[in-house]
């Protein structure tokens, strides 16, 4: 399998690496960073493939952490379902919480539990949502970047999957500092239970424009040689607001999880300073850990690597994404993605099929004339001298052989051309309220006797604004297939008729049509 790259993208700072997927532990070919220019989506786009050129990234899928101000997470019981009614159920929720229109939400989930409510099992299901412009934007930076984006979670997200393996009866948090904000999560077993963004000053630029304290017209109670306490300095005045919004956090998450606390805590992104190790260690009484980035990743490129400055690309690299957990592209470009596969495995398959009935019918035709040949050898020779009844019953054997050879390879004579009208209507006709989610025709087998070459079944949804409409747009089409010579019996299935999950409304039909392939 190819590289991948797994890159963090955040207001202030892009972080990358390239890595094999697969192989555990994850094995990093490269690592770079840098700190993200301001501008329009196209101009960090350019910026950013530079900046992959210029350090010998070659690697052209990625997977994406992203760090934005519009990134909500929730975690929502509803019933077990998967898919669009998941989806709508998730929308339902959030239009109660929020005053934005929910069709201009792009909302994604996953289950993290299960909880019992009113005697009813529901799943906990983790959502995200932000503007669905947002996330086209940097959808639209990737491309410029010259990038295939495959999936694009948040920086929690990411983080929650490197969960150690010896914590699974304790909460880790996981502390994601940017030179500009902050966010905190908490994990579970490898699952998101708890995410918080919050602002910081820069170490140095907390009191820019603020004027000096003066002490003038004081008393000092009359010592003369009374010292005025030093100011702190930037760096600890960044760590005593880190460390008061990290505690409220904590507080926060422990009153809504109803006691729920930390035992561990990491630190990623930008190191951590000596103060606010100090404040974290005398106020929260942890000590920062190792980074579980560190065990679950192994660097073989050249310079320095340091797994918690790219623990948000490594926990991307690591985790294991599969169909069901959270992916914050845009659902269009999903389906195109989808559909393009599904082209690509069609034209594949038939092109295997072509190449074997090729194959097949040559093989024939070649063992034909040899056949052929020793039997007008055959023939030669017992004209020339008297056979012997071994022979002419070896004779016999072998005609009967070659007969029965050429009844099969008439059976396999297909005339495969005959069937391009049939596809050219399961083809070109369609109209972009039909679209296939299957064709399988399957050839007879030689051995099979009967006036069928083989069979056919098309699986496919027709969209419409009524139901009435949706059954006219199927029945034209099952007119047209019908009509053609090299179809028989055909058998219409419908599998549902359902409401349209999107804005637009209406209704669609998905239906499974099969049918015989005849040579005539």
């Amino acid at each position: 399998m190819g590289r991948m790259l797994a890159i963090e993208i955040s207001p202030r700072m892009i972080r990358a690496v390239e890595y094999t997927p697969g192989e555990r532990p994850v094995r990093i070919h490269r690592a770079a960073l840098t700190e993200r220019p301001g501008g329009e989506p196209a101009a960090v786009g350019q910026f950013l493939r530079g900046f992959l050129e210029r350090n010998g990234f070659t690697a052209k899928s990625a997977v994406v952490g992203y760090l934005g101000p519009v990134i909500e997470h929730r975690i929502f019981a509803i019933p077990p379902v998967t898919g669009k009614t998941r989806e709508e159920l998730l929308r339902g929720k959030i239009a109660q919480e929020t005053a934005t229109s929910v069709a201009e939400m792009r909302v994604t989930g996953e289950v993290v539990g299960k909880v019992v409510e009113q005697g009813y099992e529901r799943d906990e299901v983790m959502t995200l949502y932000l503007p669905e412009f947002e996330i086209r934007r940097l959808v639209f930076l990737l491309v410029e970047a010259g990038l295939t984006p495959v999936r694009v979670v948040s920086i929690p997200l990411a983080l929650a999957g490197l969960h150690p393996a010896d914590a699974t009866d304790e909460l880790c948090g996981f502390l994601h500092v940017e030179p500009s904000r902050c966010v905190i999560s908490v994990s579970a077993v490898g699952k998101l239970r708890f995410s918080r963004e919050f602002a910081l000053e820069l170490p140095g630029r907390a009191a820019e424009g603020a004027e000096e304290p003066t002490y003038k017209n004081i008393d000092f109670g009359g010592a003369a040689d009374a010292t005025l306490p030093a100011p702190p300095s930037g760096e600890e005045v960044h760590a005593e607001r880190l460390v008061t919004e990290l505690t409220r956090s904590l507080l926060y998450f422990r009153q809504i999880s109803r006691g729920g606390s930390i035992t561990r805590l990491y630190w990623s992104g930008d190191p951590p300073g000596e103060a606010a190790k100090r404040l974290i260690s005398e106020r929260l009484k942890f000590n920062i850990g190792a980074h579980p980035a560190a065990a679950v990743a192994v660097f073989d490129g050249e310079g320095a690597f340091d797994a918690a400055t790219f623990g948000v690309p490594v926990g991307m690299a690591a985790e294991e994404w599969g169909a069901d957990r959270v992916n914050l592209l845009p659902v269009e470009y999903l389906q195109r993605k989808e559909r393009r596969g599904s082209y690509i495995a069609v034209a594949v398959i038939l092109a295997v099929f072509l190449l074997a009935n090729a194959g097949l019918y040559m093989g024939l035709r070649n063992a034909e004339e040899r056949y052929r040949d020793v039997l007008g050898g055959a023939a030669a020779v017992t004209r020339s001298i008297a056979a012997s009844p071994e022979e002419i019953s070896r004779w016999v054997a072998r005609r009967s052989a070659l007969a029965e050879i050429s009844r099969g390879e008439k059976t396999l004579e297909n005339p495969f051309t005959r069937w391009t009208p049939l596809f050219a209507t399961l083809g070109a006709p369609v109209p972009s309220e039909m679209r296939f989610l299957s064709a399988t025709f399957t050839p007879a087998s030689p051995s099979e006797v009967g006036p069928h070459a083989g069979r056919g079944e098309v699986r496919g949804i027709v969209s419409g604004k009524t139901p009435a409409e949706v059954q006219n747009r199927v029945n034209a089409f099952l007119a047209a297939v019908r009509a053609q010579p090299v179809v028989g019996e055909p058998e219409y299935t419908v599998f549902e008729v359902r409401p349209r999950g999107d804005d637009g409304g209406g209704y669609e039909q998905e239906f499974l049509l099969g049918f015989a392939l005849r040579e005539r």
